[in-house]
């Protein structure tokens, strides 16, 4: 019966968490207010959750992570490996903070969204989509006259970054700055994962591993207004472990 209620329970709150991020998104008419992509608008529609739009508009989603990227912007070229709804890639161009983004997005409903959203933000001709992520990788990239000075490859692709990214995709990125969210910890494998892709990298490469870390949303009316409890819901990001993220770059 225990196992049964705590199950109601959590499904409660993640309904919870939606509803209240729902809210807040609506409120900022889907465009994002604060934080290097301010102005950047999002739709809603795509394949990941609802829960995480709220902290998106209001500039405190992965802030740990994007202020890492806005130090070592700008880029010529950015890749998005599992690019989701966009708004990492479209943030980029919308920002400046890079001249073009190449989307890798595994869904349709994720590449339909992440073309919604470039037309809706006016950089559509910045922005090149791919499907799958694969050993074609490279190839695709050659296709696009990819260059790997002065870019940034991003890969948040739930676990299969350690099958992905192997020492040839990795040596076709040499000369990128390399961000990886880290799985390993919800994997059988564990950090010998993270340990045998860090093997993987070019030589010449430094590396550290990014802890998330909440946002501040102190002084932000529409966080300010809600409940301790609608507050600390629509601040999460709904992640089973603390978020990490391996940053690579060339020496």
């Amino acid at each position: 019966m225990s196992t049964l209620f705590d199950s109601l329970l959590k499904a409660l709150v993640k309904l919870r968490r939606k509803r209240v991020s729902n809210q807040l998104f609506k409120q900022c008419g889907g465009t994002v207010r604060r934080g290097p992509f301010t102005g950047l608008i999002l739709d809603g529609d795509s394949n990941i959750s609802r829960g995480s739009l709220a902290i998106k508009v209001l500039g405190l989603y992965e802030t740990s992570v994007v202020a890492e990227i806005v130090k070592h912007a700008p880029f010529g070229d950015a890749i998005c490996i599992g690019a989701a709804d966009g708004f990492y890639a479209l943030g980029l161009v919308k920002s400046g903070l890079a001249k073009r983004v190449i989307c890798f997005e595994i869904t349709q409903s994720g590449r339909e969204a992440i073309l919604k959203n470039a037309r809706a933000n006016g950089v559509q001709d910045k922005v090149v989509i791919f499907g799958i992520a694969d050993d074609n990788l490279p190839e695709h990239l050659a296709s696009a006259t990819f260059e790997p000075k002065n870019s940034m490859v991003m890969c948040d692709i739930e676990g299969a970054e350690f099958s992905v990214l192997t020492k040839g995709v990795l040596a076709s990125l040499s000369g990128a700055l390399i961000i990886v969210e880290l799985h390993d910890k919800l994997m059988k494998a564990g950090t010998k994962l993270r340990d045998e892709l860090i093997a993987k990298l070019p030589e010449h490469y430094a590396h550290e591993v990014v802890v998330e870390r909440p946002g501040d949303w102190s002084g932000i009316p529409q966080m300010e207004a809600l409940s301790d409890n609608d507050r600390a819901l629509a601040a999460s990001e709904g992640r089973k472990i603390i978020g990490e993220w391996l940053f690579a770059k060339p020496l």
